[in-house]
């Protein structure tokens, strides 16, 4: 077996914060296997925004027990990892893909996809494409919902301290982020795009239970004219990744945004609507009716078709407007299956686990 003990990791911002999250998501977790990480990425500002005590203006400093470096004229070539992962498609500078080759022994070269469920991702998962003039090979890993892809990242603390997470943490927790929760209210957390229907969500959950919706990162503009007794508002600010999980733990439902926050949601074992990056020619509608097979199968009919009404419309994929009264009400019939969904997801191998075992075995 190849012997990995450093991993370069490259990312270039482009999903506002899901690209940050994920990258420092998986530096965090290949340092649990003892790998000494390197982030580069190319917009340390937006990372500073998940993580404060990172310094903006500082080009190479340590951080959550690995490195992190700013991808950028001064940092574009140095001595290359073991292991070395373009996320999403990012491209390398040439002078640093000519320094890999001229090594003794190449890095084994991940390309990072982007998550689906679409039944291709299986095929394609680990498939080699050789570079046109350099004496190496890309490989494309694809994180995905099965053991034919690469998995989800998990931290191997994080289903344990989930389900150590008891009334008396939540109300700690909620105390501490200054949530003050009425005895009647579900609690909802969202985080959307522009695009989502959020006027029309606000304007129809006063037909039902009182809610308390809560925004990480402020309320967007002009939804404040929704709030009422029955529907309040509450802004927070953007959350430490630890503790936007235990938001997410502690609410009835999440809306969600991007490939980070999702996979976030469905450790969280709660129900969740995940609203995915817009992209040329309704790709992210694919997607979306690729999970939504998979996550919905178990559901009676009537239920399936409820909550696929609800991510129809917070995709904009249809104009009608679902019964978001009626899908508040049946919540905890989502979230016992939403527990049983991240549970068959745990018993998996997490993507961090299987990214080294594959390296491992590249000659």
């Amino acid at each position: 077996m190849r012997e990995i003990n450093t991993v370069d990791i490259y990312c270039q911002v482009i999903d506002n914060y899901g690209d940050a999250g994920v990258c420092w998501r998986l530096a965090r977790s290949l340092t649990e296997h003892g790998l000494e990480a390197t982030l580069w990425i190319d917009d340390l500002a937006r990372l500073a925004v998940l993580r404060p005590e990172l310094q903006a203006d500082v080009p190479l400093q340590r951080l959550d027990g690995f490195t992190v470096g700013a991808w950028d004229e001064r940092t574009a070539l140095h001595q290359p990892a073991d292991l070395v992962i373009e996320a999403f498609g990012c491209r390398m500078p040439e002078a640093q893909l000519t320094a890999m080759a001229a090594m003794r022994s190449p890095p084994v070269w991940i390309n990072l996809e982007y998550l689906s469920a679409e039944a291709w991702v299986g095929e394609h998962h680990g498939l080699p494409s050789p570079h046109p003039h350099l004496p190496l090979t890309r490989y494309f890993f694809f994180p995905g919902f099965d053991l034919r892809s690469g998995g989800l990242i998990r931290e191997s603390h994080l289903l344990a301290e989930r389900y150590a997470f008891d009334a008396t943490a939540r109300h700690a927790l909620l105390a501490r982020l200054g949530i003050a929760l009425e005895p009647a209210e579900r609690l909802l957390s969202i985080f959307c795009y522009p695009t989502a229907p959020l006027s029309e969500l606000l304007q129809a959950l006063h037909a039902g239970s009182p809610v308390l919706c809560v925004f990480p990162g402020g309320l967007p503009e002009g939804c404040a004219a929704w709030q009422t007794d029955a529907v309040r508002l509450q802004a927070l600010p953007f959350l430490a990744p630890d503790d936007y999980d235990r938001l997410l733990w502690s609410c009835d439902l999440n809306f969600v945004r991007g490939e980070d926050s999702a996979v976030r949601a469905q450790w969280a074992g709660q129900p969740f609507i995940w609203q995915l990056y817009e992209q040329a020619e309704g790709t992210h509608h694919v997607k979306q009716e690729a999970f939504l097979r998979r996550y919905i199968a178990p559901f009676d009919d009537d239920l399936a078709a409820l909550l696929a009404a609800a991510w129809h419309r917070w995709n904009g994929e249809t104009q009608t407007a679902p019964d978001w009264p009626a899908l508040i009400s049946a919540l905890p019939r989502c979230r016992v299956h939403a527990r049983d969904w991240a549970g068959q997801l745990g018993s998996q191998s997490d993507l961090a686990s299987r990214l080294l075992g594959f390296a491992r075995k590249i000659r």
